[in-house]
C-alpha cells in the first residue's frame, strides 16, 4: 500500500507520522505529502521522512492509497479536484467523524472506493500527537470492495478497529464531541466558578485539575456507572438546592441539565434508592 496525504495539517501530520513509523520490512510505504500551501507539504515528508509533491498529479500517480486530510469543510472542494485525474482502483479516504464517504460523489463512475477512516483522538498538536496513536480506536465507513485493505492497515499498525455504517455517522460524532469537545465547555465552566470563590488566579486554574484528572481516570477504570459519587448519588437534595441557588441562569441550566441526566445514572448504581425529590427539585427550578 503506497500512502498519499493531500493535506498537511495535525492529522495529516499525525497519521503519517504514525504510519511511517511502520514502513520498515513492509509493504506499507508512506511516499508523501501535496498541499497548496508548499512549505506544509516539505515541512510534512520532513517530519515523516518522505517526499513532497509540487504537483497534486505527481502524488496521485505515487499512491494507490489517498488520504484527504483536510478540513471537513473542503473536503468536497478537494475532491473535486482529484477525482479528474486517473484515480482507477486507488482508495480515496477523509478522516472526518461526523462526514461519511458519500461525500465522494461519482466515485463509482471514476472506478475508485472511498471511505471514512476516523481516529477516535482529539488530535492537539501535529508534532507530538503520534506518540499516542498506539492506543487510538479507529472507526472505517465505505465501499465493500476494499475496506478490508483499509482494515487490515489498522489491525497491522495494532489499533483496535470497527466498521461503521454512514447512518450512524452523525450520532457517532455527536457521541465523540459530547465527551471530549464538550467537556471542555464543562471545565470552562467550572474553572470561572472556582475564580469566583476569591481564589488568586493561578491557584483557582489548577486547583480542580487534580479532581478532573482523577475522576476522568476513575470513569475509565471503573465504568460510568461505578464512577458516579457527589450530591445527586447520595440522594442529597438540600446540597444540590444550594447549588442550584447560587448559580446564574446560564450555570443552573447546565447543572439542571446534566444532574437530569446523572439520576439515571444513579439510579442504575443504587438501584433502591429514591431520587423523586431531586428530580422534583430539578424540574422546579427549570421553570
Amino acid at each position: 500500500m503506497n500512502i498519499g496525504f493531500i493535506g498537511a495539517g495535525k492529522v495529516g501530520f499525525t497519521l503519517g507520522r504514525y504510519i511511517s513509523n511502520h514502513n520498515e520490512n513492509t509493504s506499507i510505504n508512506v511516499v508523501g505529502y501535496y498541499s497548496q500551501h508548499t512549505d506544509d507539504a516539505r515541512e510534512a515528508a520532513t517530519f515523516t521522512q518522505t517526499r513532497y509533491f509540487e504537483q497534486l498529479s505527481d502524488l496521485i500517480a505515487a499512491s494507490d492509497t489517498l488520504f484527504l486530510t483536510v478540513p471537513d469543510s473542503v473536503i468536497a472542494q478537494v475532491w473535486n479536484d482529484v477525482k479528474y485525474y486517473p484515480i482507477e482502483n486507488k482508495n480515496i479516504c477523509h478522516c472526518s467523524g461526523a462526514l461519511s464517504s458519500a461525500i465522494f460523489t461519482d466515485i463509482q463512475r471514476c472506478g475508485a472506493y472511498g471511505y471514512s477512516v476516523h481516529p477516535l483522538y482529539a488530535v492537539h498538536d501535529k508534532y507530538q500527537s503520534f506518540h499516542a496513536f498506539s492506543d487510538v480506536y479507529f472507526t472505517v465507513e465505505g465501499s465493500n470492495a476494499h475496506i478490508n485493505q483499509i482494515t487490515t492497515l489498522l489491525d497491522f499498525l495494532g489499533n483496535p478497529v470497527r466498521i461503521i455504517s454512514a447512518e450512524h455517522k452523525a450520532l457517532y460524532h455527536a457521541a465523540s464531541v459530547m465527551v471530549s469537545n464538550l467537556v471542555v465547555a464543562l471545565a470552562k465552566t467550572g474553572s470561572d466558578l472556582f475564580s469566583q470563590c476569591g481564589f488568586d488566579a493561578p491557584f483557582a486554574e489548577k486547583a480542580w485539575n487534580a479532581l478532573f484528572l482523577g475522576n476522568a481516570e476513575n470513569i475509565c477504570q471503573s465504568g460510568v456507572i461505578n464512577a458516579l459519587t457527589g450530591p445527586l448519588e447520595r440522594g442529597d437534595t438540600a446540597t444540590i438546592s444550594q447549588h442550584l441557588a447560587c448559580l446564574n441562569d446560564a450555570e443552573r441550566e447546565i447543572y439542571i441539565c446534566l444532574s437530569q441526566a446523572l439520576i439515571g445514572v444513579a439510579k442504575q448504581k443504587n438501584p433502591d434508592r429514591d431520587y423523586s425529590l431531586i428530580d422534583a427539585a430539578l424540574k422546579e427550578a427549570k421553570k
